[in-house]
């Protein structure tokens, strides 16, 4: 019987090593367009992913997500096919857990709608949002980690993008938003910070 043995002491953790963390990053991936995980969810597993020290850290990670099964269109929709919600007049909030069609559009006339990702469900690694705003806007909220390009064009309008490059995942599901805004604009940007007391 050995010393270890004889003592009742466990073995020590097993160190993780950057490939066994990018690993669990791309099953995280995976598991964002299956439709298991949220993008908050998403980002704040990557984040733990490649701060783990050990393997231990990383199963917890993906303890409850099934083995990958490939690239699926979960969706079951054609790609081309583009779902258009209205804000005429007024607007709509699309926040809490919900899934966004893998091409969406907003259409807002004298009006314009909230577009909360934090807790939304991906139908795949990248979707695209077209923003159409006549005198009115939209307010696109991205949590951080993920990846977001804008495309503008405008006319007697403009947009305003606050989102940290630097706070980019790698291998984050892409956003990509395409804006038409003629006399209106809309916003793109990060969840705020909550503020500690000491702060406010």
């Amino acid at each position: 019987m050995s010393s270890s043995e004889g003592s009742g002491e466990r073995p020590p953790a097993i160190r993780a090593s950057d490939a066994e963390r990018d690993q669990v990053a791309k099953r995280l991936t995976e598991a964002v367009g299956e439709g298991r995980l949220a993008l908050a969810e998403f980002t704040q597993r990557v984040d733990a992913a490649y701060a783990a020290a050990t393997r231990a850290e990383l199963e917890a990670l993906t303890a409850d997500l099934p083995a990958a099964q490939g690239d699926q269109n979960q969706g079951g929709e054609p790609e081309h096919k583009r779902r258009w919600k209205l804000a005429i007049m007024g607007g709509s909030d699309y926040e809490g857990r919900w899934r966004v069609p893998r091409r969406m559009g907003v259409f807002a006339l004298m009006g314009g709608s909230k577009v909360d990702l934090r807790e939304a469900v991906l139908p795949g690694g990248e979707v695209e949002i077209t923003l159409v705003s006549i005198m009115g806007g939209s307010d696109v909220i991205v949590p951080r980690g993920v990846r977001v390009v804008v495309d503008a064009t405008d006319f007697l309008g403009g947009n305003k993008v606050k989102v940290d490059e630097d706070a980019e995942l790698p291998d984050a599901p892409l956003v990509r938003i395409r804006t038409y805004s003629f006399m209106g604009g809309n916003d793109v940007r990060h969840p705020k910070l909550k503020l500690s007391r000491r702060d406010r």
